[in-house]
């Protein structure tokens, strides 16, 4: 079976109900992870920055009243589209703790998608932040998450079962390679063949439905064309990649993508470990906030709409939104408030224009 998008944005619009601010949270632990408060919660069945607050608006009301739009990505096993949110909450760098709060924090600002990695060994504290904190059916939720890269078929198989044990879930949204290779790139694990043994396996995943789609990430052109040698069963839904407002093409890979119906899914849209000067932030910095003032939005916002709206104006769905993440409910509401505007065509082209801050390029080097 061939993976098929949908042309048509399916954007879904309607009344969430507004809770009020968040209090005085009493936590207590279980497995060394702080739990939210139990408020008759319903269980289910089973980067990406921080921001400064002085940078955030004032939060009236905990979620907006405008849900998440999503985009098709594909189909799963049994040929249901599968739709993913273009805001969804990031938890790099949060250990299982910050990431439970984190989590539940952003199911209640009206979340509907959660990305973590067993790389980034938090999952428990996800896993439990779903189990308590998501009020809604399972299949409202989409969960993303990766292994590690260069892998084999049993390596694969072994990283995806415990990602599901740590997540207590049965199945996934979406799987993908975290890097064409291990971090190192060690020669046995770098290579064309082992990227094609594990794209065969996550295409095993992917048929047994334990993910209902399957993608890569810091895939270059020549990483991906050795995946699709290879793609019988399905090509990659995803293909995580920097992507920010100076970034540009770092990868040279966006045509690549697009070529291949491939959805190019930005990763630190904040640009979180870029180095640069104060005045290219993406939060603070002085293009987003000249911009901001024209809408009564932070710089923030104007940074993640950018590619938000990429995403939503598509004709063809090809960019997959943002990831932003933080622990502070404020920011997490500040940063999915992104669709009561609408950047006009100039401010799109200033930003398109922007060199500052840079990407990191240096994956195309990975053999």
């Amino acid at each position: 079976m061939s993976m098929w998008k949908n042309s048509n944005k399916c954007i879904v619009v309607s009344t969430l109900l507004l809770f009020g601010i968040l209090g005085l949270v009493q936590w207590f632990s279980r497995s060394s992870i702080q739990k939210w408060p139990k408020n008759d919660r319903t269980k289910t069945d089973q980067g990406d920055d921080d921001a400064d607050s002085n940078a955030h608006t004032h939060v009236s009301s905990v979620s907006s009243p405008i849900l998440i739009p999503t985009i098709p990505i594909g189909v799963d096993i049994f040929g249901n589209v599968v739709n993913k949110p273009v805001v969804g909450a990031g938890t790099w760098q949060y250990n299982d703790t910050i990431a439970y709060e984190s989590v539940c924090k952003a199911f209640l600002a009206g979340y509907t998608m959660v990305d973590t990695a067993w790389g980034y060994h938090n999952q428990k504290g996800v896993g439990l932040a779903i189990q308590d904190c998501w009020k809604r059916p399972r299949n409202e939720l989409f969960v993303m998450t990766k292994i590690p890269g260069g892998l084999t078929r049993d390596e694969t198989w072994a990283y995806h079962n415990e990602n599901l044990k740590d997540l207590n879930l049965r199945f996934v949204d979406h799987l993908m390679t975290h890097y064409p290779a291990d971090w190192q790139a060690t020669p046995e694990r770098a290579s064309r063949e082992r990227r094609q043994e594990q794209w065969k396996a996550l295409q095993e995943i992917y048929e047994s439905s334990q993910a209902r789609s399957i993608g890569v990430s810091h895939y270059c052109p020549q990483h991906l064309d050795d995946v699709l040698q290879v793609s019988d069963i399905c090509t990659p839904s995803i293909n995580q990649v920097e992507y920010h407002v100076g970034s540009g093409d770092v990868d040279a890979v966006i045509a690549k993508c697009r070529q291949h119906n491939i959805t190019f899914m930005s990763f630190s849209p904040l640009c979180g470990p870029c180095e640069y000067e104060a005045k290219d932030s993406l939060i603070s910095g002085e293009l987003v906030t000249d911009i901001a003032k024209q809408y009564n939005v932070t710089g923030s916002q104007v940074a993640l709409r950018f590619i938000v709206q990429q995403a939503l104006l598509s004709q063809d769905n090809f960019i997959g939104g943002v990831i932003p993440k933080s622990n502070n409910l404020e920011h997490l509401v500040s940063n999915r408030n992104l669709f009561d505007f609408s950047l006009s065509k100039e401010d799109m082209q200033r930003l398109f224009q922007a060199f500052k801050p840079a990407a990191e390029a240096g994956d195309c080097e990975v053999p």
